[in-house]
């Protein structure tokens, strides 16, 4: 897999050459305090092994790598998975998300990586809908969806044993222009958004 944006390559991961940067996002606990095994990774080693498990998916869903072309880093992941229920058997419901080490924060990367996989999801993979889910206490994922267009359909504790909001983007709702149109358009700005 391979998509390209303005800023942005998003890629397969290579668990040998990427572990250190990838480290810089798992090995974080403000990165691994939002996702639901929720212990930083504690050595490269550990970091390998995670994104070997991210590229021994063989259909075209996944976790890969989000590449700041700028500096040549990878600075975030991005996933299009089966999201899974609580007894972690899959869902019939198909999961956006994205982590990101803090430095790259408020950049506008998460949105810009999202709304390319969205496009992939939609026109690729021909998926009838694209779901999202987040802690309650995360703003700035809930701030990211709103601008992805997706319809917070509430609270639920039936995925990943968290008590969770659920966000939703339909194909029709992506197809009618309001998010397609948007795909091209992305933040370019070197300090923080707010």
């Amino acid at each position: 897999m391979r998509l390209t944006t303005d800023r942005l390559i998003i890629r397969n991961w290579h668990p040998l050459n990427d572990a250190q940067q990838a480290c810089d996002i798992y090995g974080d606990p403000r990165v691994t305090r939002w996702l639901s095994n929720s212990a930083a990774d504690s050595s490269i080693l550990i970091t390998q092994q995670r994104l070997q498990r991210y590229c021994e998916r063989t259909d075209r869903l996944g976790i890969w790598a989000v590449v700041e072309t700028a500096i040549d880093r990878a600075i975030g992941s991005i996933l299009l998975v089966p999201l899974p229920n609580s007894d972690k058997t899959d869902s019939d419901k198909i999961e956006i998300g994205w982590h990101f080490r803090p430095a790259s924060w408020g950049y506008g990367y998460a949105t810009e990586a999202a709304r390319a996989l969205l496009n992939y999801g939609f026109t690729e993979l021909a998926l009838p809908t694209i779901y999202a889910v987040t802690t309650p206490d995360n703003i700035r994922s809930q701030r990211v969806m709103a601008r992805l267009g997706m319809q917070c359909l509430g609270s639920t504790e039936a995925y990943y044993n968290h008590h969770l909001q659920l966000y939703r983007l339909s194909a029709d709702h992506y197809s009618s222009g309001q998010l397609a149109s948007m795909v091209d358009s992305t933040v370019s700005t070197s300090v923080p958004l707010t």
